[in-house]
């Protein structure tokens, strides 16, 4: 009962701060609010816990006073009528019922892995606060799913072992809602049939169905990443800047999942930022935001984890937290620099593809290791649906031949970048094992979601035009154009 009652709260302070802060989108509001109420609640937390003060009564203060500021704020703004409120009630009982058998029941699946983020979390539980010494223990956890296990402060519960599967609720509504209004230029028919195949599609992946219960960060940092990504892209194609606020929450939360993120959000950053057309100023707020919190937890990390870590070194964090410092100054002297915002992509993947190049050279032997480990895992992993990547790879062939939806050449540049910034990781530790538990076939999980995603929202649109009535098709050819126009524009 006690989660129950928790995940309603988040649900109900991410909606309300979603309407009052985002779009005015009843709809994105109730599919994202247990997201943004997650994120928003471990965020805010972070400071009390910094100084010692992690009790039940601040916590329950937090989410309180947090859910009141939104309400507020709504109400403010004239987005409070009696009936969006009761949509936003209604939308919270719903998720809070489709959450109730995982809290009745546990069906966790934890490994070494998932017992360290839980002990973390009871550290953090029993010190009431985040010390030197617990940071220096999460050189390898990322910060975000330890302390979200540790609001089962307030659940009386030794973790939470229904967090997956709300995360997953969640994660599968902002989908479907983001697919509907992504596809907004096709029947209402087509876009429902579209969002079910979507969510069919990834459903039917072995691993995206045992990561809806496993206790772990992966899960979380690829639903937070899709989350940025496709609001991020909303609001460069609508240009509307109200999405931004919850695009740059959600890479934050990104960012502390795993102790490699701020590396994957520097660089999908860089991609987004030199190709969007929203205005600098409407970016300005959220993205200062964003690189104060990660810059800063970086440092932190930096003075705190040992020389010696496997994965978060002192080193690692000041890069980091430098190359995101430093894309913050270019985006605000981007003035001097705007004439070779289009050709970032390409400059962006010159240098992904020499980093490996170099880390293969100079890390030979753990490269010649792990690499060969992943592709296995990647190409040959049951646990991936056997075809799952070799039709993406026929599906990225098609797609050449398909006109592109507007305003994502950043996103395909990105999702392809993504593969190659494993491969760079693939030498940087000594070791990484083999299986569907593996660090290098979890990392690949981030981008399911976001392919996926692109996919139907590339081939929903040619699929529906090829189904369509003969008499129909005269309109395709003006959207064609245009949709070529576009690509050719960017």
């Amino acid at each position: 009962m006690g989660q129950l009652v928790l995940f309603f709260a988040l649900q109900l302070l991410g909606s309300w701060m979603c309407l009052a802060a985002g779009p005015k989108q009843v709809g994105l509001a109730i599919a994202a609010g247990f997201l943004i109420g997650l994120a928003v609640t471990v965020f805010l937390c972070l400071p009390v816990l910094l100084a010692g003060q992690f009790t039940n009564p601040s916590i329950v203060a937090v989410i309180s006073l947090s859910l009141a500021a939104s309400v507020w704020l709504a109400v403010r703004r004239g987005r409070a009528t009696p009936a969006i409120a009761l949509q936003l009630l209604v939308g919270a009982l719903a998720f809070t019922a489709l959450c109730t058998p995982c809290c009745a029941w546990n069906f966790a699946t934890q490994t070494y892995d998932s017992e360290q983020f839980i002990a973390y979390a009871q550290l953090l539980r029993a010190e009431e606060q985040l010390s030197f010494t617990t940071l220096e223990g999460l050189h390898s956890w990322g910060a975000f799913t330890v302390v979200a296990h540790a609001l089962a402060e307030l659940t009386g519960d030794d973790y939470l072992y229904a967090l997956s599967p709300a995360f997953s609720i969640s994660l599968f509504a902002v989908f479907g809602v983001t697919l509907h209004r992504g596809l907004a230029e096709l029947s209402s028919r087509a876009r429902v049939i579209a969002v079910v195949v979507g969510m069919l599609v990834l459903l039917a992946i072995p691993l995206v169905r045992i990561h809806v219960f496993y206790i772990h960060a992966n899960w979380p940092a690829g639903g937070y990443l899709f989350v940025f990504s496709v609001l991020f892209w909303l609001a460069d194609r609508d240009s509307d800047a109200s999405y931004l606020p919850f695009a740059f929450l959600a890479l934050l939360a990104f960012s502390l999942c795993r102790v490699e993120s701020p590396m994957f959000a520097a660089l999908f950053l860089v991609l987004a930022l030199s190709q969007t057309q929203l205005a600098r100023r409407a970016l300005l707020p959220s993205y200062l935001a964003f690189t104060l919190v990660v810059v800063g937890w970086l440092l932190l990390m930096a003075a705190a984890t040992p020389a010696d870590s496997e994965y978060l070194t002192p080193t690692r964090s000041l890069l980091m937290a430098a190359a995101l410092a430093g894309l913050f100054v270019l985006f605000v002297l981007q003035t001097f620099v705007r004439r070779l915002l289009p050709v970032v992509p390409i400059v962006v993947t010159v240098l992904c593809v020499l980093g490996v190049v170099a880390i293969a050279v100079t890390r030979s032997e753990a490269f010649a290791v792990s690499f060969p480990i992943w592709q296995r895992d990647l190409w040959t992993g049951s646990y991936w649906g056997y075809l799952w990547w070799p039709s993406c790879v026929v599906l990225t062939v098609l797609a050449f031949w398909v006109p592109a939806p507007p305003r994502t050449r950043w996103l395909r540049y990105a999702i392809a970048l993504f593969f190659v910034l494993v491969a760079l990781l693939a030498g940087l530790a000594d070791f990484y094992s083999e299986g569907r538990y593996a660090g290098l076939t979890r990392l690949t999980l981030h981008i399911v979601p976001l392919v996926a995603y692109y996919f139907a929202l590339t081939f929903a649109p040619w699929v529906a035009r090829r189904a369509a009535p003969s008499d129909d098709r005269h309109h395709a050819p003006t959207r064609n154009r245009a949709n070529r126009l576009d690509v050719s524009e960017r």
